[in-house]
């Protein structure tokens, strides 16, 4: 495989002086090694989340749980913001983003492209704890949202066999177990594995909104 291209040039000036918070999130084109201490190193596609870029050649950027000082050439001009931060924190199973997107407002109702909500990617990408922030937001949270195909949160968690995921969406009581995708299967007809058919059956036999979460992960 080729080699990165990298920007021509070296790295600009240091910045010499702190700079307000500013949240916008960004995808490298290049690729970074940190050659000091406080400098964030990251790979070409990565997601950075920039918290300061006060200083127009370095910024202050998050890339999962680090974070650290980055070229702006290395980010700047070459990218876009991402449209759906959330959507994104979500799909990755970042959980300190995540949060913080919820604490400033951020909808956890949403919806990308092809009409999923956080909600919808937290799940099938099997991110407990990140299914159950949202959950616990504060806001009213559409748990029977269907996407462009029909398929709901739980049709995600029941076809990626994520069982806790699954069991924290049945202690919700307004959960809707019937819901039939464009393929005309409810989540019970897509389950992988036979933990959370036994889930949904108990549900669907008892009434879904009656389960206790369990605090173990997948």
């Amino acid at each position: 495989m080729a080699s990165p291209v990298s920007p021509s040039g070296p790295p600009p000036p240091r910045p010499s002086r702190p700079g307000k918070v500013e949240l916008t999130v960004v995808q490298a084109v290049y690729p970074y090694t940190a050659q000091n201490p406080d400098e964030l190193t990251f790979e070409e596609g990565a997601v950075l989340y920039v918290l300061d870029k006060s200083d127009p050649n370095w910024w202050k950027c998050r890339s999962g749980t680090k974070e650290g000082l980055v070229p702006s050439n290395y980010v700047g001009e070459h990218t876009q913001p991402l449209e759906n931060p959330l959507h994104e924190a979500s799909k990755r199973g970042n959980l300190p983003f995540a949060l913080e997107l919820l604490s400033a407002g951020s909808s956890p109702n949403s919806l990308d492209r092809a009409h999923n909500t956080p909600l919808h990617w937290a799940v099938r990408s099997g991110h407990v704890d990140v299914v159950r922030a949202i959950l616990g937001c504060g806001k009213p949270v559409q748990v029977n949202a269907q996407n462009k195909l029909g398929d709901t949160a739980v049709h995600g968690g029941a076809w990626g066999g994520h069982t806790e995921c699954v069991r924290l969406l049945l202690a919700r009581p307004d959960i809707n177990l019937g819901l039939k995708n464009k393929d005309n299967k409810t989540a019970l007809d897509l389950a992988k594995n036979d933990d959370v058919a036994s889930l949904l059956v108990n549900a669907m036999n008892h009434g879904a909104g009656g389960l206790e979460e369990d605090s173990d992960d997948d």
